[in-house]
């Protein structure tokens, strides 16, 4: 049970440091039907509906930011040190409560789902999967 992020153009990530190069995530089988169920329901109660604050796209409401189309290890790392209580501050605190009954896998599943999304103002072509 794990993600595994890989540059799509190798050259490009590493040699060249093309920051637009882009990456691909692998996430487990059913991953990001899981992922949409927590995110969209609460998981029957799990937890709360991402969209009520990051909006009903995912892509972020004034202060609260987008988590669609995120790098899932960063997104991951985000949710758990809001769980472990590492990560502090106002919009940390407003999670703490999100993330409380939150499983590693149900965290995984969330970040497999937003990642496949797409990011603010991607074209059809852009989104192909």
């Amino acid at each position: 049970n794990r993600i595994v992020e890989s540059p799509v153009d190798a050259h490009r990530t590493e040699l060249l440091r093309d920051p637009r190069s882009g990456f691909i995530a692998y996430v487990p089988v059913g991953a990001v039907a899981k992922g949409e169920s927590l995110v969209r329901t609460g998981g029957g109660g799990k937890t709360v509906q991402c969209g009520i604050c990051h909006g009903e796209d995912l892509n972020g409401i004034g202060s609260i930011p987008g988590i669609a189309a995120r790098s899932p290890s960063y997104m991951a790392r985000q949710l758990n040190d809001m769980k472990q209580g590492t990560r502090n501050g106002p919009q940390a605190a407003l999670m703490k409560g999100v993330v409380a009954s939150l499983t590693s896998e149900d965290m995984l599943n969330i970040v497999a789902y937003t990642a496949s999304l797409p990011p603010v103002g991607a074209t059809p072509a852009q989104t192909a999967r």
